[in-house]
């Protein structure tokens, strides 16, 4: 049924690259289909050309057939309440402080778009989820480096910035532009809690650095800290999406040049396939985060 989904998709597109965004597979995933369907029925289905993908006479012939075939087969799913809704979930693991910070945006799109898959969001520290992947208790874990990406099949999905937000009185606030990671060395800093994903890739950075910053405070609530802000009581630490939330007129804000580049991933199991489930998820935000940036903090 995936195939004969895949020829009527490509059937109505005439286009691969718009075919395949519609399945949410990858353009070699929905090739292969098409290729494997050709020989099964002995005939070439498609043109292939730089004008995109035009049905052969064959094509022509089955797709009255084909598209029967698909909606009898969906009325039978229903008929026996054994349809996709009901098959298809999907057990998604964030790490602390992925999802609060933006990095789920792209799921309420997904769950619109397919009402079918029925999505269940656990939040664990970093070492939770990659154990629980590895261990087949999740679907599918989002982290941000640093992390053992050999032992999973990894997707990049999207990079983000770190802020320095502090009091305008603060020295570091009479500049203006980017401020070197190092600046942070012995100040006394305000930042997430020790097992917040954001924490621990900013702790990376300080060892990459080779900075012994003075942690004055520890807080999963840094942004109501930075909002209420009246004095100058040290830096704190935050990435785009908190940084376009801060409401203080009295703040300042300074984009960090880092080390290193920090970036969320997806990480399916090594036996998932491209073409299933979890790593069409990936696939699916991987296009979205191309197509909504995360916005940087304006003041850059």
């Amino acid at each position: 049924m995936k195939v004969i989904e895949a020829f009527l998709s490509l059937y109505e597109a005439r286009s691969f690259s718009r075919a395949s965004r519609t399945l949410f597979i990858t353009q070699q995933g929905l090739s292969r289909q098409i290729r494997a369907l050709e020989a099964e029925v002995g005939q070439t289905l498609f043109d292939r050309s730089r004008m995109g993908a035009q049905p052969t006479e064959a094509a022509h012939r089955l797709y009255p057939y084909y598209r029967q075939i698909l909606e009898l087969y969906r009325a039978s799913q229903q008929a026996l309440g054994t349809g996709k809704g009901e098959r298809q979930k999907l057990c998604i693991g964030f790490a602390y402080g992925i999802a609060s910070g933006g990095g789920a945006d792209y799921l309420l799109e997904y769950q619109r778009r397919h009402p079918e898959v029925q999505v269940e969001i656990q939040e664990w520290s970093k070492e939770q989820c990659i154990q629980k992947l590895l261990h087949n208790r999740l679907d599918v874990a989002f982290l941000i480096n640093p992390f053992p990406e050999n032992l999973f099949r990894t997707s990049r999905i999207v990079t983000d910035h770190m802020y320095a937000a502090m009091h305008k009185t603060h020295p570091l606030a009479a500049e203006e532009g980017p401020l070197e990671f190092r600046a942070l060395a012995g100040e006394a800093l305000i930042t997430g809690s020790p097992e917040n994903a954001m924490r621990q890739f900013f702790d990376y950075c300080c060892v990459l650095t080779q900075i012994h910053p003075r942690i004055s405070l520890a807080s999963s609530h840094n942004l109501d800290i930075i909002n209420t802000m009246a004095e100058n009581i040290g830096v704190a630490t935050l990435n785009s999406a908190m940084a376009l939330r801060v409401t203080n007129p009295d703040v300042r804000i300074r984009r960090l040049i880092l080390p290193c580049e920090g970036y969320l991933c997806g990480c399916v199991p090594l036996y998932c396939g491209e073409d299933d489930l979890p790593a069409r998820l990936l696939q699916y935000a991987q296009r979205y985060y191309a197509l909504h940036p995360i916005p940087a903090y304006p003041a850059e």
